[in-house]
């Protein structure tokens, strides 16, 4: 079905993990069994590896009209038996998780107005809570030119799903869009004592006026596109360097002109993502535009090192038969704030990066999703793609693609995480496209998994 976008003024986990072989007592043990973990009518979104094994977030998907994100955290041991799993209390959601040195983790939740840091151990048992409060948010700078904002809140009027963690140690790092809009970063240090204490604060973005995106038909938004330019994302280092970034699109979220007014640092491009590094003690170091000409997505941010890099997807042409989208990967300079690479990544038809990581000798793996088509005038995105999981050289040109099983309709890979010597990866199979529950809302659910994966 043909449809367009337009604009309206706005402000249990199933486990199954494979059995060990046998060997010689007398010599090494044998490595351990691959994780193979199957999931039941919902996707896996998110996967870290730490003290005492894996964490994955569930999402179960919903239709445009639903209320949502609605996702669970559920610990794993290191061979992929369940442990434990959180289910945030009733009118909240989870967001975003972070893992601790200590086996500990940070969970932020939202409620319409509201965020929450909640600690747990290592069975996800809560130990303590802060009710995040920021009076600093209801006097930001704002650009207004319209539209619903909500001085008071601390998240956007559209979407709950705007606040990201990062793990400091024992602290976090966290960034979130305020009910002005704006972008925010703070830094909460934790000790069992005393729970989290904020150590600081920063205007990232000043606030705006923001643009609904909407769609004249279809009732899943495959690949959060509708929602992507209210997001942020953000990433930590140990030595506790932060990066965030953010959309900015010329129709809907002008970050760049309102940013360059504010900051005084001219962006000469309508469309792309900011990127904004942050010293340890929460001083503002700079931001790196990467500018598009054409709207461009941010899926995923990771810091290793000075390097900071992103993956998305950029609309690089208007193609007759809906390929015109691909996947990009940009590797921002976390000193010096140069971008080093900024490269496009074309497989098979539509292409879409959700995660990167570092290997050696200056590669990444990067896992995303390929071989879909989308309707070239409007958002429609086929039922049907591929999973993709790719070897990239150090400027983004693919060195290999690393073989996946692929299972039914849409197949996504969303999360890495190393595991051992190797890697794991998070993702779903049977996943709708933007018009499979249009007739039967049944359709809209997807089947996840948490898999080893060896590379060649």
């Amino acid at each position: 079905m043909r449809y367009k976008y337009f604009a309206v003024m706005t402000g249990s986990l199933l486990v199954a993990a494979c059995g060990g072989g046998g060997g010689d007592s007398a010599m090494a043990p044998a490595p351990p069994a691959p994780v193979q973990i199957s999931v039941t009518g919902v996707a896996v979104t998110k996967v870290q590896v730490g003290p005492p094994g894996i964490a994955a977030l569930e999402e179960r998907l919903h239709a445009l009209t639903d209320p949502g994100p609605d996702r669970k955290l559920v610990l794993l041991d290191a061979g992929g038996a369940q442990v434990a799993q959180y289910v945030p209390p009733a009118g909240w959601s989870l967001i975003d998780f972070a893992r601790h040195p200590s086996g500990e983790t940070t969970v932020a939740l939202a409620a319409a107005r509201d965020v929450k840091l909640v600690r747990l151990d290592r069975l996800a048992a809560p130990l303590d809570e802060l009710a995040v409060t920021d009076p600093q948010a209801a006097t930001d700078p704002f650009y207004d030119n319209g539209g619903v904002h909500d001085d008071t809140s601390l998240l956007p009027f559209y979407t709950r799903d705007a606040v990201r963690i990062a793990p400091l140690g024992e602290g976090v790092a966290m960034a979130l869009r305020t009910g002005r809009n704006a972008v925010v970063a703070y830094r909460f240090d934790h000790a069992a004592a005393q729970g989290y204490v904020r150590a600081w604060r920063t205007l990232v973005e000043p606030g705006l006026s923001m643009f609904a995106i909407g769609i004249t038909s279809g009732t899943f938004d495959t690949f959060g596109q509708l929602l992507n330019h209210w997001t942020v994302h953000l990433d930590a280092s140990p030595a506790g360097d932060v990066a965030i970034a953010v959309v900015s699109r010329e129709d809907s979220v002008p970050i760049f002109a309102r940013h360059a007014d504010y900051f005084g640092e001219p962006i000469a491009a309508p469309w792309g993502v900011l990127v904004t590094r942050l010293a340890a003690d929460g001083h503002r170091v700079g931001s790196t535009p990467i500018v598009s000409n054409r709207p461009m997505e941010l899926h995923g941010l990771r810091i290793d090192g000075d390097d900071v890099a992103l993956v998305g997807r950029v609309f690089s042409a208007v193609a007759a038969d809906g390929s015109g989208w691909d996947a990009y990967t940009a590797h921002v300079d976390r000193a010096s704030g140069a971008l080093r690479v900024f490269a496009t990544v074309d497989v098979d038809r539509g292409d879409v990066l959700f995660d990167i990581a570092p290997l050696a000798q200056g590669r990444f793996l990067a896992a995303g999703a390929t071989g879909y088509i989308e309707n070239p005038s409007g958002a429609s995105i086929s039922e049907q793609a591929a999973p993709l999981l790719v070897v990239l050289e150090a400027d983004g040109s693919v060195k290999q693609r690393v073989t996946v099983t692929a299972g039914p309709r849409q197949n996504q890979l969303r999360s890495l995480a190393p595991h051992g010597a190797g890697w794991i990866v998070g993702g779903m199979v049977d996943g709708p496209g933007t018009h499979s529950g249009d007739a039967d809302p049944a359709l809209i659910r997807a089947d996840g998994f948490v898999r080893d994966v060896a590379l060649p």
